[in-house]
């Protein structure tokens, strides 16, 4: 019996892996901001479809938290010129949907490469009326180990974020 516990105890502690976290927001300094009120021109919602969040990365114990609200920023903060020339045009402002629909992120001797693909639905807010819908992708890929990752990703979340700010812009509403 004495020589059967220490081999289980050595089987328990080999089968578990520990994945360390981290979370977007607050690594890559992005600041968390409150739920928009009835009078903000644009309010952007974001949500996940098939994508794990923590986000996993391939080749590493790491996984990303926080996917959804550190898009959300980073889309909101490059539609702010547009909505807020649109503010005037539109009673109750409207609705961003933006759907992750991909996320990808793998380490490989040393180098870390994202990809996620977004969905972003545009609909009035009052009435909730479809109003037009685009796809937007992005890559991006930096020499970092991914615990220090979090502004890569965040850089391709900006690029999502301008593509739909210049998205927006073209449309005729």
């Amino acid at each position: 019996m004495r020589r059967l516990i220490p081999i289980l105890l050595l089987v328990g502690c080999a089968s578990t892996g520990t994945r360390h976290i981290v979370p977007l927001l607050d690594t890559a300094g992005i600041p968390n901001t409150d739920v928009p009120h009835e009078g903000t021109p644009l309010e952007v919602v974001t949500r996940s479809t098939a994508v794990d969040d923590p986000l996993p990365i391939k080749g590493s114990n790491i996984v990303y938290g926080e996917i959804e609200p550190a898009l959300g920023f980073a889309i909101s903060s490059a539609t702010v010129p547009w909505a807020s020339q649109v503010k005037p045009k539109r009673t109750g402002g409207f609705q961003l949907l933006a759907e992750v629909v991909q996320a990808y992120v793998e380490y490989d001797d040393g180098r870390l490469m994202v990809i996620l693909n977004v969905r972003a639905t545009l609909r009035a807010r009052v009435g909730n009326t479809y109003i037009a819908q685009v796809a937007s992708r992005c890559r991006e890929a930096a020499v970092t180990p991914p615990e220090k990752g979090a502004p890569v990703v965040y850089t391709c979340m900006s690029r999502i974020g301008r593509d739909l700010a210049g998205w927006l812009g073209g449309l005729e509403l």
